[in-house]
């Protein structure tokens, strides 16, 4: 779970502080694989970088992808812990704390990451990091066949802690 205090400006141009959490269990994430992919892929392309002129699909296709994952990862936690209740994320959606938390996940590339790694449980993290293909030689077919092969992984029942075999 990620749980951040985001300061945020509402529409009647008042000053706001909220806290707000997101999280992903283990089936989500493998519902999520293109979209995390995806945005795991812009983060290394721009690593360690010095500013590069970046086209408006390229930026699109980040946005949209990590907009989905935040909405599929927003929640509250019951009072016991047993639950993590998303029926509120079209409700957040609408507001000015979502559009807050866009900018700054986005403008804030350190904030995006501690993000990603704190809404997912780690070994699952550290799986996908791991086997899902990210160098620049992987096609998008070999791509696609890694992210199939988790997916039905998942379904038998047979995630595990540890990256598989290559």
């Amino acid at each position: 779970m990620y749980t951040i205090s985001v300061p945020y400006t509402n529409y009647k141009k008042e000053a706001k502080r909220k806290t707000v959490s997101f999280n992903l269990d283990g089936r989500e994430v493998f519902k999520l694989l293109p979209e995390l992919k995806s945005v795991f892929d812009w983060m290394e392309s721009n690593k360690n970088e010095e500013l590069r002129e970046l086209s408006v699909e390229e930026v699109r296709t980040f946005y949209n992808n990590f907009e989905h994952i935040l909405l599929e990862s927003y929640g509250e936690m019951s009072e016991d812990g047993e639950e993590f209740d998303k029926d509120g994320k079209f409700a957040f959606e609408k507001t000015a704390l979502f559009n807050a938390c866009m900018v700054m996940f986005v403008t804030k590339p350190d904030e995006c990451n501690k993000m990603l790694e704190g809404v997912m449980p780690m070994d699952l993290f550290k799986m996908l990091v791991d086997a899902v293909p990210t160098d620049a030689t992987a096609t998008q077919d070999e791509k696609d066949a890694e992210i199939a092969r988790l997916r039905a992984m998942v379904l038998e029942g047979g995630a595990t802690s540890t990256a598989p075999d290559a």
